[in-house]
């Protein structure tokens, strides 16, 4: 079993799926929102998608950091892109609907970037990127799988977690970086430092 190793691990983030990642791979850890207007902060930025996943990840982390020196903080971030450039999550069904109708049998990435701060500073960073091709559909098909698994609100507006899958052909890359958590180089880092064991 994964234990801790002098330190306290707190999750910088209220997802779900990151916290049932980590829950997955045995880490011992509390959730946090972060002390960060993640909205607020994409509106004043004008960054490439990969530096834009990389900036939010961190101050995600950072923020909590700042009020919790002594532990180890998790912040992570998953930007969409599409044609080189950042997608917005979709806010409601017909939102969802409109892009995935954009993304029909094309090519899109999500960037995510996962960021570990500890006293205020980051100690650690990774990213990754994976290019994901999406079948051909009819609208009906799109309709019908926005109306099921209700996926707005989401990066890329479907849930690859839930039935998100049915929708792609390929995807090249690592599979956790599309549910929005690269946990592998995580995991790494957290024992190469000693942070963590099993025992």
């Amino acid at each position: 079993m994964l234990i801790d190793y002098n330190c306290k691990i707190i999750l910088a983030s209220t997802s779900k799926v990151r916290k049932k990642i980590l829950e997955e791979v045995g880490l011992k850890f509390t959730v946090m929102a972060p002390l960060y207007d993640e909205d607020l902060e994409k509106k004043n930025l004008k960054l490439s998608p990969k530096k834009l996943a990389l900036i939010l990840a961190k101050e995600k982390a950072l923020s909590v950091s700042r009020e919790f020196r002594d532990a180890i903080v998790i912040g992570s971030d998953q930007v969409c892109e599409f044609e080189e450039k950042e997608i917005s999550k979709s806010k409601n069904a017909l939102e969802a609907i409109k892009q995935l109708k954009k993304f029909n049998g094309q090519n899109h990435f999500q960037n995510n970037a996962v960021c570990v701060a500890l006293n205020g500073k980051i100690i650690f960073k990774s990213f990754s990127k994976v290019k994901l091709q999406m079948r051909k559909m009819s609208a009906a098909e799109i309709e019908s799988y926005v109306k099921i698994d209700q996926p707005w609100g989401c990066a890329g507006s479907y849930k690859y977690e839930s039935l998100g899958k049915h929708l792609f052909e390929k995807i090249s890359g690592d599979y956790y970086s599309v549910l929005g958590l690269a946990v592998q180089p995580l995991i790494a880092f957290l024992h190469q430092q000693k942070l963590i064991q099993l025992k």
